[in-house]
């Protein structure tokens, strides 16, 4: 798909409260898609703010813990990218990212993996080896 917008600058974004329905890992880049858009602070304090949106992450390296409750314990599972492309896009997993951590080429997202039953949604911690990323929003219209 092609973008009217792109950035690789991320101080101006925010993935807080937005929801990846599908994703791609593949080409060295993990991409996350966003039908409801994204936050990018120019365009004011609405969230999120963009059209629909794709956020690509160069990496050969990405990871995700996610936390659930077995027998009155949490259990830490942990799932490759591959993996973590095949739940989503299975339509088993629907992300929500909630706060960002930034390393030394590495990037962590804390929040929740929604599912369709009881409790209906896990913590995650996903890990990112990257050191550039990109922001696409507002698909261009082809007739």
């Amino acid at each position: 798909m092609t973008y009217e917008n792109e950035s690789r600058n991320p101080d101006h974004f925010s993935l807080h409260d937005c929801r990846a329905r599908s994703a791609d890992y593949g080409g060295g880049a993990l991409t996350f898609f966003f039908p409801e858009g994204i936050y990018y602070s120019p365009y004011g304090k609405d969230w999120p703010n963009t059209g629909e949106a794709a956020v690509s992450f160069k990496t050969d390296d990405a990871y995700l813990y996610l936390f659930v409750q077995k027998d009155g314990q949490t259990i830490r599972e942990e799932y490759t990218a591959d993996q973590l492309v095949d739940k989503i896009n299975g339509k088993e997993w629907e992300p929500e990212f909630l706060y960002r951590y930034d390393g030394y080429k590495e990037i962590m997202f804390y929040g929740w993996v929604w599912v369709d039953r009881e409790p209906f949604y896990h913590e995650f911690q996903l890990f990112i080896e990257t050191d550039e990323e990109t922001y696409r929003w507002d698909p261009l219209k082809t007739s």
